[in-house]
């Protein structure tokens, strides 16, 4: 009974700034609260709600951002393998090498981004990266460099490779010699 009353006297509060709030008992022991008086009805006292004035804080400027660097690069492209290679591996691996004029500004916080079938590889560390365990078929490379904030400042020319790996169904393939 009391929790019930607790709760009434919650929703009411927001009204309580409105509107008076009185409360009876019917003959059955119900409590009522209501805006309206009634008969029999006595006024409830509820206290203002309590409140919180902020301080105001200060304008927020923004700092300003340096411009973009521009790009130095007057050269950069993918230098092995070359456009339409076919490569043999049965691991799947190939090295792919980049050259770029000048050399990859590192201390400026630009990297090599290499795309295979247009999908990020983990990073390099220079202009080279070793790609491995990548599946038998045609296949899409490209480079970028990027600068720190991964903005791409030049990309090479895309080109396509095709991988070989020998394959497990192949019918025609050496047997081990029975022991």
């Amino acid at each position: 009974m009391r929790i019930r009353l607790l709760v009434v006297l919650l929703c009411t509060l927001p009204l309580s700034a409105q509107a008076q709030v009185y409360k009876w008992v019917s003959p059955d022991g119900t409590v009522h609260f209501s805006d309206t008086p009634r008969e029999g009805a006595e006024e409830v006292h509820i206290p203002p709600p309590q409140t919180y004035t902020p301080q105001r804080l200060p304008a927020i400027t923004p700092r300003p951002e340096p411009p973009a660097e521009p790009a130095h690069y007057s050269r950069f492209e993918l230098t092995s393998p070359s456009a339409d290679q076919t490569l043999r591996d049965n691991t799947g691996t190939f090295t792919v090498n980049f050259a770029s004029d000048p050399p990859l500004s590192v201390e400026r916080g630009h990297r090599l981004v290499v795309l295979l079938d247009g999908k990020p590889q983990p990073p390099a560390e220079g202009l080279s990266l070793t790609l491995q365990n990548v599946d038998r078929g045609t296949h899409q490379l490209q480079g970028q460099i990027v600068d720190g904030r991964g903005q791409v400042l030049m990309r090479s020319d895309t080109i396509q490779v095709h991988l070989h790996r020998q394959s497990v169904l192949l019918p025609n393939r050496a047997k081990p010699a029975p022991p």
